[in-house]
């Protein structure tokens, strides 16, 4: 009996981090149909299996083939950047790339994704701009924190009143990050850390840096807007979800380990044309 497609959600990606790492990964696992139909989890799924964590086979077997297959494929082929050519409502940029104009090519890509999340989602006022501000405020910390920004990517979905991105690495994580400053130097736990890194102000370069301000523009572009926020580190997630999202409002949530930092970000309009 052919199983039956599943939506591939954050659930089920965590279903089947928790049975890898229990080694308890079977065939009915494996060949489980799972059909992509929100960016989130499809890229956290892509990042496990590119981490080791997941065997690279389940983004062979387990997908079911849909509207997703040309972005699974341009990323399996190690595409540097790539657009949905035939509405440019989807879209990912790897944050190292070759040539004298991947300057440009990000500027270009993060111009590409505002126009969708106005075009296309039809978010309200700034909030477009607010959203591609805060893609590139991630960017830049892959290259400031991770330790591995050749790993980084960013990438963006909408659809009629929803836009959602995703900001993921695979480098040392929150928590490795934040202690190189002697301030969090006693921090031993994932969660914690993910919590101390979106308080604004917060980061491994001190107090008195300037720096640490990167999540403002998120938060900003979120007020008055339904927003389903997911930071994952190491062993754990920090989850959001409601109008005007807030830190006061999160929830922190054991998950499969997973290397680097992957955050994801989804938000719908109250009100579209």
């Amino acid at each position: 009996m052919t199983p039956a497609i599943r939506p591939l959600t954050f659930a089920a990606v965590d279903e089947l981090g928790f049975a890898a790492g229990r080694g308890l990964l079977d065939e009915n696992h494996l060949l489980s149909g799972y059909a992509p139909r929100r960016l989130g989890p499809l890229l956290e799924l892509i990042s496990l299996a590119d981490a080791g964590l997941l065997p690279a086979t389940v983004l062979t077997t387990s997908l079911a083939a849909n509207g997703a297959s040309p972005f699974i494929e341009a990323i399996r082929n190690n595409r540097e950047h790539w657009l949905s050519p035939e509405n440019r409502r989807m879209g990912f940029i790897k944050t190292v790339r070759s040539g004298t104009d991947h300057n440009t090519m990000l500027t270009s890509f993060l111009m590409d994704a505002q126009r969708a999340a106005r075009d296309v989602a039809r978010l309200p006022g700034t909030t477009p701009g607010q959203m591609a501000a805060a893609m590139e405020e991630l960017e830049n910390n892959i290259h400031e924190h991770s330790d591995a920004d050749a790993t980084g990517i960013l990438a963006f979905r909408a659809a009629r009143g929803e836009f959602e991105f995703v900001v993921a690495d695979r480098g040392i994580g929150v928590l490795s990050s934040l202690r190189k400053c002697s301030l969090y130097a006693s921090l031993t736990d994932h969660g914690a850390a993910l919590e101390s890194a979106l308080k604004d102000g917060t980061s491994r370069f001190g107090l008195d840096s300037n720096r640490g301000h990167g999540y403002r523009p998120l938060f900003i572009g979120l007020v008055n807007l339904h927003g389903s926020l997911r930071f994952r580190t190491g062993d754990h997630a920090l989850l959001m979800d409601g109008t005007s999202p807030d830190l006061a409002r999160a929830q922190l949530a054991q998950k499969p380990t997973i290397a680097g930092l992957f955050v994801s970000v989804a938000c719908t309009a109250q009100r579209y044309p």
